[in-house]
């Protein structure tokens, strides 16, 4: 576990292990001063039967070193707990070391018209931004200067951001008319092929308990990017929290059930709003829809057997390029070292990084990410074989599209001299035009 705090960087005042086995150590033994005072309790029916008085005294005195014995052993189950809830998932055996983004292993590269780079090009970080295209890549005249998505779309008159910030402050915005289509149409393109592969459609809440939150392990590492409801607006006063993606949604719903093998794995999606604080990132990726407070997302999801996850998490992926192919993006996936690897449950994860031709960057729109038992663990979520014996379930999720960010790579890589911008082929009997602003 040492080995493993160091490698995905959990801060190891949070995730004390020394202090945890201490702490283990001392509820073991107090549980073990319990179990024997319990035992004399038990002992003094026999005591009763011959001497009241002194059974009475022996009891009381038992009880009342019982209840201190409790309330010692819940006073440091608590700790114990909270250092427990910051120990992360045991990596994947493969999972990269490394600190952050420059340190994640280039899987592959796709570059539309060229197909996939050869091995040999890869390498980690950004490395293959030097082999990919260096102008909007679906420029009919590539010789002009790029517009900033931001510029873009206001200059299509489809994303709003000014009305946006005076109706609910900065990092909100509208996007209207053909750019809300080209949304759309998006949606009903993953959306279609998804559902004829066998995925169950979800529509969730948004709102949910800190449980769900807990057992997907978005708490309580990732607390600050929470937006949380106030009590007293709420029925019965129960503490709500909106979702910053539907994954701790789509998996509560088989929370403390027991699943009968045959019927795993579940594969689910949901197409729904996302809401998130993103505190800390101030004045970074600030201009446009890149990094708002609300967006939408399509969210894959998979409920299975052990022996089962590894397989969906490459079909998850296959399912990312897919979609990236169809609208012919150029991109690249990356194994994420330890350092990057997202929150505590995962096992293992990638991302899928669309590149930006105009403003030469990659941008993640996609992550796969498999958490083995670790959120199975937390919400109790079981399967029963054959046999009977009940064991844990598998998780694995994946961001099947950031809808804002896809609309983002594609206005960067589809947008024309004249300002106007190309509708991927793909998208064209949706959106029924060949060009947004002409």
């Amino acid at each position: 576990m040492r080995a493993t705090i160091r490698l995905r960087r959990v801060d190891p005042r949070k995730a004390d292990l020394d202090r945890w086995l201490a702490l283990d150590e001392r509820r073991r033994a107090l549980q073990t001063q319990l179990d024997e005072v319990n035992a004399q309790k038990k002992q003094l029916a026999g005591l009763g039967r011959t001497d009241p008085d002194a059974a009475r005294a022996q009891g009381q005195a038992l009880r009342n070193r019982s209840r201190e014995l409790e309330s010692e052993i819940a006073r440091v189950t608590q700790e114990w707990q909270a250092i427990l809830d910051w120990f992360p998932n045991w990596p994947h055996p493969a999972m990269p070391p490394g600190e952050g983004d420059d340190d994640n292993v280039e899987e592959c590269a796709w570059i539309p018209g060229q197909g996939y780079l050869p091995a040999a090009r890869l390498g980690k970080g950004f490395h293959t931004a030097q082999h990919m295209p260096q102008r909007p890549i679906h420029a009919e005249d590539p010789d002009f200067a790029p517009l900033h998505h931001a510029d873009l779309g206001q200059h299509l008159g489809g994303i709003d951001t000014l009305q946006g910030a005076k109706v609910s402050g900065s990092r909100f915005a509208y996007m209207l008319g053909d750019i809300a289509l080209l949304q759309i149409a998006v949606e009903q393109l993953l959306t279609g092929r998804l559902l004829e592969s066998g995925y169950m459609p979800i529509i969730p809440p948004l709102l949910v308990r800190e449980r769900s939150l807990y057992g997907t392990s978005h708490f309580p590492e990732g607390r600050d990017q929470v937006y949380e409801i106030q009590p007293h607006n709420v029925e019965e006063g129960t503490e709500l929290f909106l979702v910053g993606s539907s994954e701790p949604s789509n998996f509560s719903y088989f929370m403390d059930r027991t699943l009968d093998e045959p019927a795993l794995p579940i594969r689910m999606f949901a197409n729904t709003p996302c809401f998130r604080s993103e505190a800390g990132s101030w004045g970074k990726d600030v201009k446009g829809i890149k990094r708002v407070h609300q967006f939408d997302k399509i969210e894959l999801n998979a409920v299975c057997a052990p022996e089962q996850s590894e397989a969906l998490y490459e079909e998850f992926r296959t399912i990312n390029e897919w979609l990236l192919q169809r609208l012919e993006l150029p991109y690249h996936v990356v194994d994420k070292c330890g350092g990057d690897a997202g929150y505590l449950a995962t096992h293992r994860q990638r991302d899928v990084e669309v590149w930006l031709s105009g403003s030469r960057e990659f941008m993640e729109v996609m992550t796969d990410t498999d958490t083995t038992d670790y959120q199975a663990r937390r919400l109790n979520i079981r399967y029963r074989t054959a046999d009977g014996a009940t064991h844990l379930c598998h998780t694995v999720n994946d961001t099947g599209c950031a809808l804002g960010r896809m609309l983002i790579a594609i206005l960067d890589n589809y947008q024309q001299k004249d300002g106007s911008v190309k509708v991927p082929e793909a998208l064209r009997p949706i959106v029924k035009k060949d060009y947004l602003g002409r």
